[in-house]
């Protein structure tokens, strides 16, 4: 409510007080307005300068150009000047960063008096004996309140000498402004990256800009880029700062261009802006950021003396195959063993082209997988593995699919004979199909999961060439299909499955429950990542899902006139099942509002703080020990770890005891940050552990199936 009240106090009380007539100084209780010269003279072929003085009474700011969460900038028109004489644009010194009193507003502004210099060229045949202009003037004045004032202010000036003579009265007001103009054309690399809610900055030189840098703001041109509040993440390094704030409402960059002013203050609080223009990060600047953001975070580079190609083979051969007693992977699984047990009589020979099927499932989703994957990265996207679970859209797909499932294995509507390997009909080509499909279902559900030893499998893939890559991945996808690849070559393992019987129709019915509880996780992690009404949609829809299932179920045994009108009807459900997925709902929210599964203040009850770059560097910089958890909602094994081992009570005694700080990162959605720390390790998603024992210490990684005991141990150890 008190957001509500300050922005409609600042925007809805718009005042305007009219000036007529020109003036030399117009007087206002908020403000005094008038025009002024840096020459006592005029000079016939010189070029003088004007300013536009602006002097608010104490708690009153007028505006830059550089546009904030609210107010206009100073504009000039109707300039009358003696023939000739050409006129320049106006300028603004580097604004300030006004944050609004009880309020998320920042406005880009000028507190104090303020100069707006303009040249105007005097033509070389002027010749009268004075020189005379006046310009009108539009401006805007607020305190807790704004107040529109517009007025035409003039001056006089003698012609006379044959060189400018400064007028001491505004001598140094002139060069204080022109110390304060941005800088243009210095040599400064800037990048921007979008991800999630977020927009970052990376700023570059190889001067002395950001030597002594104490703080540094960006002001863009348009109010479409950024939200000044409540977010600004600031992380200073040699030669680079990068900044984090979230998207504006209505994100828009024009041209992929984002033009702006680049505030730097030094440590004696002396201000300098530059004029920048950022342009969006790609694969060959991209790296260069990486980098100094490692250096800057005090990372070490994961990459730098690893492991070699056949050492990775065999991480990615065991990861994959751990991968099958992750939890994640368990409903899909359940259907192949269903299909196996479906089969039992079966030739041999269909019994191993259907582990092959399976097999070549896994194996060409892992790799169409990573090669979206390593396309993105090289387009400049700060993406991991299991990227695609952080569209809201792709889990609420997911929700469909499972669901569908669920209510084909309890009977309420029958997918055909062939699908996922079920049904009597084993020879048809079908029945290879479902198997292909199980294994693109079985990689997706599990591309949450990072088993031991994957970690270092995937860094190593994403960092090496594509076809190096393409290698790893496909021992991974091999190690994941291992188990029932030998189970379709071993006929004497065959002979021990259970014969066919009526207990399968029993046994189908159950596994409809696995899959109903992997609905409920994604409906959880969609909840973490658009809020209770993204989710709401998603369940409704479901039911729509389910009545249009039902329908076409029923179609079998009605009339022609009931059988065309429950098609209709279905396929009209299922229709507004798939368009739900658009609406703005579904938008992923930023993380640090579902963290802790609701607003930031559950923080204050939480044994951690949210992870942000600016909150490392300061601990790292005090000497203090952090230890860092970089998680996500859909990542089973980060829950488990949470819930089992980073919340036990020896767990945060031990942190207590040792003084460490806890940062938890949020990865559900995208987040440049924690990409970023993640890029440092070489690991391409979550869980990462990183222990930072402080005082100069390198940082320790912890595996990435924790216990209490490890935990502590770490600590003991190294603090």
């Amino acid at each position: 409510m008190s957001k509500l009240v300050s922005a409609l106090l600042v925007f809805a009380s718009m005042l305007v007080l009219p000036q007529a007539l020109m003036a030399e100084v117009l007087y206002g209780e908020e403000i005094e307005v008038e025009l002024v010269s840096e020459s006592s003279n005029v000079v016939a072929g010189e070029t003088i300068w004007l300013a536009v003085r602006l002097d608010p009474t104490e708690h009153w700011h007028t505006y830059s150009r550089w546009q904030g969460d609210s107010g206009d900038a100073t504009t000039v028109s109707d300039w009358q000047l003696p023939e000739g004489a050409v006129p320049g644009e106006l300028q603004f010194p580097t604004p300030t960063w006004l944050p609004f009193p009880g309020s998320d507003l920042v406005t880009f502004a000028y507190e104090e008096e303020i100069f707006l210099p303009v040249s105007v060229q005097i033509p070389d045949d002027f010749e009268a004996d004075n020189f005379s202009a006046s310009v009108f003037v539009q401006w805007q004045v607020c305190d807790e309140i704004c107040i529109l004032g517009e007025g035409t202010v003039g001056i006089d000036l003698p012609v006379r000498g044959l060189t400018l003579e400064k007028d001491p009265r505004w001598e140094q007001a002139f060069a204080d402004t022109r110390a304060s103009l941005p800088i243009e054309g210095q040599d400064i690399q800037s990048l921007y990256a979008v991800g999630g809610e977020r927009i970052s900055f990376s700023f570059q030189s190889d001067d002395t800009i950001f030597e002594n840098a104490e703080n540094v703001w960006f002001f863009p041109e348009s109010k479409r880029i950024l939200k000044p509040a409540p977010l600004r993440d600031v992380t200073l390094s040699p030669g680079m700062v990068q900044i984090t704030h979230e998207q504006a409402r209505r994100f828009r960059v024009e041209n992929d261009q984002i033009n702006g002013v680049l505030s730097v203050e030094d440590r004696s609080g002396n201000v300098q802006g530059y004029l920048v223009t950022a342009i969006p990060a790609s694969a060959a600047n991209l790296s260069s950021v990486t980098a100094l953001a490692a250096n800057a975070s005090g990372g070490v580079d994961g990459a730098s003396g690893g492991p070699g190609l056949l050492t990775v083979i065999f991480f990615a051969l065991a990861g994959g195959l751990i991968l099958n007693l992750m939890p994640c992977v368990f409903p899909v699984l359940s259907l192949k063993v269903l299909s196996f047990a479906s089969k039992g009589q079966a030739e041999h020979a269909e019994q191993r082209m259907h582990g092959l099927a399976y097999t070549a499932g896994i194996i060409v989703t892992f790799m169409a997988l990573a090669s979206v994957l390593i396309a993105l990265r090289a387009g400049g996207e700060a993406v991991g593995w299991a990227f695609q679970l952080q569209s809201p859209w792709f889990v609420a797909l997911l929700i469909y699919i499972f669901f569908s499932f669920g209510l084909s294995l309890s009977g309420v509507f029958e997918f055909g004979t062939g699908f996922m390997g079920l049904g009597s009909n084993l020879a048809q080509k079908s029945g290879y199909k479902g198997s292909f499909f199980t294994g693109v279902l079985a990689t997706v559900v599990a591309s949450p999961c990072t088993a031991p030893f994957m970690g270092a499998a995937l860094g190593f893939a994403l960092s090496q060439s594509w076809l190096v890559a393409m290698v790893v991945f496909f021992f991974l996808g091999l190690g994941m299909a291992l188990p029932f690849l030998v189970l379709s070559f071993s006929p004497r393992l065959l002979k021990y499955m259970p014969q066919p019987g009526a207990w399968m129709n029993t046994f189908k019915e159950f596994m409809a429950f696995p899959m109903y509880a992997t609905v409920l996780w994604l409906l959880w992690v969609l909840g973490n990542q658009v809020g209770v009404n993204g989710m709401a949609i998603v369940v409704g829809s479901c039911l729509l899902l389910a009545f249009g299932l039902w329908l076409l179920q029923k179609r079998t045994v009605a009339g022609p006139f009931w059988r065309a009108a429950n098609a209709v009807l279905s396929v009209l459900a299922i229709v507004l099942v798939f368009y739900a997925t658009q609406s703005p709902m579904l938008e992923a929210r930023q993380m640090s509002q579902t963290m802790a599964g609701g607003s930031d203040d559950s923080y204050a009850d939480a044994n951690f703080e949210p992870f942000a770059t600016a909150r490392f560097n300061e601990l790292q910089a005090s000497g203090q020990p952090v230890f860092i958890n970089m998680t996500a909602a859909w990542c089973i094994t980060c829950l488990a770890n949470e819930q089992t081992t980073l919340s036990s009570n020896s767990v945060i005694e031990s942190m207590a005891e040792h003084n460490i700080t806890y940062l938890k990162g949020d990865w559900t959605n995208q987040d440049p940050e924690i990409s970023r720390v993640l890029d440092q390790f070489n690991r391409p998603s979550v869980p990462l552990y990183v222990l930072y024992p402080g005082a100069g210490k390198e940082p320790v990684i912890l595996p990435q199936i924790l216990t209490p005991t490890i935990v502590v141990d770490t600590f003991n150890e190294h603090i």
